[in-house]
């Protein structure tokens, strides 16, 4: 050490390299640094346009199919959406469910739709303060209103167990004529989505001699196996309407 530093304080070009050295080990450690602050940024703004799309994405979906004179007279009755992050995902292979990171306090309630990635994806059937329980359609006890197409018969989707990719549309005539490929979209009879929105293609069909009726293979458009960013459908006057129906039942 006493050798170096004689060296370098007598010596002008050894003592230039030094600084050369330590200038280049200070800019890689100055870039280094950067690169981190830059990846922190870059995730926390993709987070947010990732949200800022969901919030799109309703938005266009209610109006699309609205003149501007129309807009102006069911603006009252047009869908809003509450974007959150699903953070738990507990499976069970049979039952599964989803926790959302909003509730009560940002103005979810039970039986509100939930979109991915701008398509059908589940329900809210619980709410705390501050989470939601998410009944995707990957569970076995929920059964979905759907339509083929958008001037197709009306059928009702479950989910057999199996793959978290495939569904079961079910109650279709024989009569309707159905391809690989077609479209399943909400029907909007069920109060939880608008109609319209998209559920999954059409796979395989599944027909038998004795049936009156046929049944589908569905590809499901939600992706459970990377579901993160959601949005949750409200629709003013949805839950008076509801309250009507539940106090006509016997």
């Amino acid at each position: 050490m006493i050798a170096l530093s004689w060296v370098t304080s007598t010596h002008s070009h050894p003592r230039g390299t030094l600084a050369k050295i330590g200038m280049e080990m200070s800019t890689n450690w100055t870039d280094v640094v950067g690169r981190i602050i830059d990846y922190k940024d870059f995730k926390k703004n993709n987070s947010s346009l990732l949200i800022e799309n969901a919030r799109l994405r309703t938005e266009n979906m209610s109006y699309r199919s609205l003149s501007m004179s129309s807009r102006l007279l069911h603006s009252r009755n047009s869908w809003e959406s509450i974007p959150a992050e699903i953070i738990r995902y507990p499976t069970s292979f049979k039952n599964n469910v989803l926790v959302a990171n909003k509730g009560s306090l940002s103005g979810l309630q039970p039986g509100m739709g939930m979109l991915e990635n701008g398509v059908m994806a589940g329900l809210i059937t619980e709410v705390s303060v501050n989470h939601s329980l998410v009944l995707p359609i990957i569970h076995l006890s929920t059964n979905w209103s759907v339509r083929l197409g958008y001037d197709g018969a009306v059928g009702i989707l479950n989910w057999s167990g199996e793959s978290v990719e495939y569904a079961t549309l079910t109650d279709i005539p024989l009569s309707e004529h159905i391809l690989p490929g077609d479209s399943v979209i909400t029907s909007g009879f069920q109060g939880t989505f608008p109609s319209g929105i998209l559920v999954g293609k059409v796979e395989e069909l599944i027909v038998t001699e004795a049936d009156e009726f046929q049944s589908v293979t569905i590809k499901l458009s939600a992706d459970y196996k990377r579901i993160h960013y959601v949005e949750f459908l409200s629709k003013e006057g949805a839950f008076e309407v509801d309250s009507l129906l539940s106090k006509s039942s016997p």
